[in-house]
């Protein structure tokens, strides 16, 4: 697709808080801030021309590779708030985009991330095909505390649960989407963590694409600053996570 008319490098999205993405203290879910984010990305890039239909002509879409939220508060049911996105980094096979999401001027969450070009039809990272140099980058501009990591995988499990991927899992790329793992480690947290509001961050590593009716692992390690999570088929470790509490 051509570049939209009204591009710009930094983009800001206003979305309505529906009270079917929101959870029972009419806040919205983590797993549907995670696709808010998801979404505005997906627009930007359709606007500068690096979207999804665009990335196909050579085989090639955006994959999240890692992720750092960072929470002060959750928008509440009804509200209006804007999601605003811009690239720090964009070179070669991986773009580093980050967010921000305010209310009447207040900045209510805001998150880093790391993304690669995915060969769709070899499955492996790719070099983009696209010119982006008219994409402006904003290497000084950071909206996190703290940058992205490589986090821990090798932590003794308390708790391991097993999970066969379902059709409603996947998404576009057919593979399992990135919400999804959030939402399987979510689901085995203590309903009081999440109703309580606890999560000050999480942090979110993918590491390898699972796809239809693999079966997994979900291990959860307990410590004094939150919960690892770990997600691996076949002894291979598909996904890390930490929710610092």
């Amino acid at each position: 697709m051509p570049i939209s008319e009204n591009f710009k490098s930094i983009h800001t999205k206003k979305w309505e808080i529906f009270f079917s993405q929101c959870d029972p203290t009419a806040q919205l879910k983590l797993t549907q801030l995670a696709n808010l984010f998801q979404l505005t990305a997906s627009e930007h890039a359709t606007k500068g021309g690096l979207g999804f239909e665009d990335l196909q002509k050579d085989n090639q879409s955006w994959v999240m590779n890692r992720i750092r939220i960072e929470i002060d508060e959750l928008p509440f049911w009804n509200d209006i708030v804007e999601v605003e996105t811009w690239i720090e980094i964009l070179k070669g096979a991986k773009s580093i985009r980050d967010f921000s999401i305010l209310k009447n001027d207040k900045k209510l969450v805001n998150a880093t991330s790391l993304w690669a070009v995915f060969n769709t039809n070899k499955r492996r990272p790719d070099i983009l095909q696209i010119d982006s140099s008219h994409i402006e980058r904003f290497p000084d501009r950071k909206p996190t505390k703290q940058e992205i990591s490589i986090l821990e995988k090798d932590f003794e499990a308390d708790l391991k649960t097993n999970y066969k991927v379902k059709f409603s899992d996947l998404d576009i790329v057919n593979h399992v989407n990135n919400t999804k793992y959030l939402e399987w480690c979510l689901d085995t947290i203590e309903p009081e963590v999440l109703l309580n509001h606890q999560i000050k961050a999480i942090e979110m590593n993918f590491l390898k694409e699972l796809n239809l009716f693999d079966e997994i692992e979900i291990h959860q390690q307990k410590n004094k600053n939150g919960i690892l999570f770990r997600i691996q088929h076949e002894d291979k470790i598909n996904f890390l996570c930490n929710i610092e509490l």
